[in-house]
């Protein structure tokens, strides 16, 4: 069965993208985006201290048309990552080199609807890595969202070890977390804010009982409820209005 996976990666809160008409529209503001001014060391040790980011989808995908909205605002096109190393893995630590793929410069207008930058052939991935080799020329690098079409790399005999559910979503003060399935052991549940900074502490969840959150302490912006079963992890981005 083929599904598209989703991932928006936003420096600071914005409900722009939310309200458009026109899902593959990008914005023209700067914070629609990540963005790199300093290099880290490289989950690829081959690629040394660079601007990367990666990408974790839970479990494995057959990953196959990979889509790119560049840096979009007018100020920060020469931002936009230019060439760009893509490795993949299933375990995140032995990566796989797909090869060097061009992201093309944004226009810089709100009619922006991205790019398809490359087909990934079925490769077999849970998570993809992003290092930028260059970019058109700013002080630093990055780009505004990445999409990328999948295929189940599970058969019909396999089993999912995490279902979990998040409503509502938008939630204004609260929200509640549904675990309908899980693998053995116990599951826990936290939630991180766009930068990866925890903002509710992890606290464990039982299969069919409901977790109201309270969450009236937080600002309004897009946050990851993340949900631990051993070394399985499941990720669900929640919007607060």
């Amino acid at each position: 069965m083929k599904k598209s996976i989703y991932f928006l990666v936003l420096l600071l809160n914005s409900t722009l993208i939310f309200g458009q008409c026109f899902p593959d529209r990008h914005s023209t503001t700067w914070f629609d985006g990540w963005l790199s001014c300093e290099t880290k060391v490289n989950p690829n040790t081959l690629r040394g201290d660079s601007h990367w980011i990666s990408y974790d989808f839970g479990v494995p995908y057959l990953l196959n048309e990979l889509k790119i909205w560049n840096v979009n605002d007018p100020d920060l096109l020469l931002d936009g990552a230019e060439k760009v190393m893509i490795d993949y893995s299933l375990d995140g630590e032995k990566w796989t080199e797909f090869g060097e793929v061009t992201f093309p410069k944004a226009p810089g207008i709100p009619t922006y609807e991205g790019d398809l930058v490359a087909n990934l052939a079925g490769i077999k991935a849970r998570f993809l890595l992003f290092t930028v080799i260059s970019n058109y020329g700013g002080e630093c690098t990055g780009f505004a969202e990445m999409r990328v079409a999948a295929d189940s790399a599970t058969t019909e005999n396999e089993d999912i070890c995490i279902i979990a559910d998040v409503f509502p979503n938008p939630f204004a003060n609260e929200f509640t977390v549904l675990l309908e399935k899980k693998c053995l052991g116990e599951v826990y549940m936290a939630v991180e804010d766009v930068t990866g900074r925890t903002v509710i502490e992890e606290q464990v969840i039982k299969v069919n009982e409901p977790k109201l959150i309270n969450a009236q302490f937080l600002q309004a912006g897009v946050y990851f409820v993340c949900i631990r079963n051993g070394e399985i992890k499941e990720r669900i981005k929640v919007v607060k209005n």
